[in-house]
């Protein structure tokens, strides 16, 4: 089946396994908020785009994505690919041992099901080993404002919050703000207000009882438009999301 999707969310870490078969799907140019993603090519190839170079990885390469770093994906042909991402906000105060335990006992139930081989877990640590203490993985903020105003998009997406107003606040020009917050964010203030709409409404899909519900709630005035932009970040229709999730 192309563009089959499964997740796997481990509650008490913030660990999750995206699971891509045969799929086709494109990513525009996005960034992940707080999270490192590694990443190991099971099947085919992606076109990975970061503002430092463009490659082309194949199976059983692995790469990795930085939090904050904007990054897109091309699909040429179809590629089975496995994610793994680590949210930094969930594990500050977690020992870095007992987050790779966990990472390793998640690997495990995967490659249980047949998902990945014991090699393909091999790559997928020696990549976190070789990260772990790279100075990306720190989050670094520089002014005061953009700072506060990037965890207010974070946390409150849904605020109905202008980016003249945005500016006004900041005491900056419009377009000088949107240069110097793209600077230290990687992505426009509208494009990362429609991310992290996106990402909460991922969050609720599960507890809403339809779907403009959740269009509703995450700031878009119609149910037309927010499918359109999930299915643009995500690469599924909402109910198609929904159904591949789950949490262990």
């Amino acid at each position: 089946m192309a563009n089959n999707i499964r997740y796997l969310y481990h509650a008490q870490t913030g660990i999750e396994l995206i699971f891509c078969k045969n799929s086709t799907i494109s990513y525009p140019l996005h960034n992940h908020v707080s999270v490192l993603t590694i990443g190991i090519i099971l099947d085919g190839s992606v076109v990975l785009t970061t503002n430092k170079e463009t490659r082309v990885y194949k199976q059983n390469e692995t790469f990795a994505v930085f939090p904050y770093v904007p990054h897109s994906i091309s699909a040429h042909n179809s590629y089975t690919l496995l994610s793994l991402c680590i949210d930094k906000n969930a594990i500050n105060d977690v020992e870095v041992a007992t987050i790779q335990k966990h990472i390793g006992l998640l690997l495990m139930q995967a490659m249980n099901m047949g998902k990945i081989n014991q090699y393909q877990i091999l790559q997928l640590l020696n990549c976190l080993d070789e990260i772990a203490n790279s100075p990306d993985w720190h989050l670094k903020d520089h002014n005061p404002y953009i700072h506060d105003l990037k965890r207010q998009l974070e946390l409150y997406p849904e605020c109905k919050l202008s980016v003249e107003e945005m500016a006004q606040n900041a005491f900056l020009s419009k377009y000088h703000f949107i240069r110097s917050f793209k600077a230290e964010v990687g992505l426009t203030p509208h494009q990362f207000q429609i991310q992290n709409r996106i990402r909460k409404a991922q969050r609720l899909i599960h507890e809403a009882d339809t779907i403009t519900e959740v269009a509703l709630t995450t700031g878009f005035c119609d149910q037309s438009h927010f499918i359109k932009q999930f299915e643009k970040y995500v690469g599924l229709p909402p109910l198609t999301h929904k159904s591949s999730s789950g949490t262990i």
